[in-house]
């Protein structure tokens, strides 16, 4: 199905930035939330995972059942997994667009990739510590 992701901060995602590798700012950081007609549509239920394709990436995301999400959106908090999804395009202002970002989401039987596997498949390194 076609959704629109967008991405922002989160308390949780913030509380957690210094300590990237931290299980806390993982499950944070990769933690997708829908409304629930979508997870009825799709299938599946909060807690379960998806597959996110957009920019010609794909990843696998833990979903959060979110009745404040509008039908067709879904929320992606900043950080390593948004970064990933969101194409590093910036139409001359120097900022990706981290808003309405178009994707196909799945159900997916994946984990959540670690952050510093996703720096390596980025061909980058991965956080230390």
């Amino acid at each position: 199905m076609r959704f629109i992701i967008n991405t922002g901060r989160t308390v949780g995602q913030g509380s957690h930035v210094d300590r990237k590798n931290s299980p806390e700012y993982i499950n944070e950081a990769s933690l997708i939330r829908m409304n629930p007609v979508d997870l009825m549509k799709l299938g599946i239920e909060g807690g379960e995972y998806v597959r996110a394709h957009a920019d010609g990436v794909s990843l696998t995301l833990r979903v959060l059942e979110d009745g404040t999400i509008e039908e067709g959106t879904a929320f992606l908090p900043l950080g390593p997994y948004a970064n990933y999804l969101v194409s590093g395009g910036t139409h001359s202002t120097g900022m990706p667009d981290f808003k309405q970002i178009n994707a196909d989401i799945e159900p997916d039987d994946q984990k959540v990739l670690p952050v510093s596997e996703l720096m390596r498949l980025l061909g980058g390194v991965p956080y230390a510590g």
